[in-house]
């Protein structure tokens, strides 16, 4: 049975993208962006990972393959992509930006984020891994109530939030500078390790 795969859309016949020009041209500036829209929906729903993972010295591969991710071979006639079988309750979802997607799992965290620029003239794609943790400063907090706060992130859920410290008549990148390395400090006296994408998981 054939696979799902995105439509290669640099190999459209010459008419295809002569119209798609003629279309850019004629005053319609949605059109790439139309591409894009429906090239993202076509990706999320398709059975591939990008092929190019970008990382600094990590194995990509083998955490997702720990996690019980499936490489299954590259896709013919398309370099950009290979087929996958995910975990179950792993799936992609769509970003409200056309060209970003997460790869999310079966408790609704954020385990990769994939490129994909589908516009037939600069396709492009690749997938970087996640880190269980994080730290956010609270740009919200800091322009409504002029205080200084970063949270750790767990995925979207909030696990640990600094003390609020009085922002008044400073800039918002001086105030990340005040509450990051408070939030960062927390985290790593209770996840050492929590750069390592592989780690904290299970």
């Amino acid at each position: 049975m054939k696979k799902n795969t995105p439509i290669n859309t640099e190999k459209l016949a010459s008419n295809e993208r002569t119209d798609m020009w003629d279309w850019i041209r004629g005053g319609n500036p949605n059109a790439i962006r139309a591409q894009e829209a429906q090239g993202q929906n076509l990706f999320v729903k398709s059975e591939t990972l990008p092929t190019r993972m970008n990382s600094y010295r990590i194995n990509i591969k083998a955490i997702l393959e720990s996690a019980g991710v499936k490489f299954l071979g590259a896709v013919e006639d398309d370099p950009l992509f290979q087929y996958v079988e995910l975990p179950l309750g792993w799936k992609k979802v769509p970003t409200d930006h056309s060209m970003w997607s997460n790869l999310v799992d079966d408790k609704g965290r954020v385990r990769a984020m994939i490129f994909y620029k589908a516009a037939f003239y600069d396709r492009d794609a690749h997938l970087s891994i996640s880190q269980r943790y994080d730290v956010r400063f609270d740009y919200d907090r800091f322009n409504n109530e002029h205080v200084a706060v970063a949270h750790v992130m767990d995925s979207e859920k909030v696990l640990y939030t600094t003390d609020p410290i009085d922002g008044t008549g400073i800039k918002s990148y001086e105030a990340s500078d005040m509450a990051m390395p408070l939030a960062t400090a927390w985290l790593e006296e209770h996840f050492p390790e929590y750069k390592n994408p592989a780690k904290y998981w299970d």
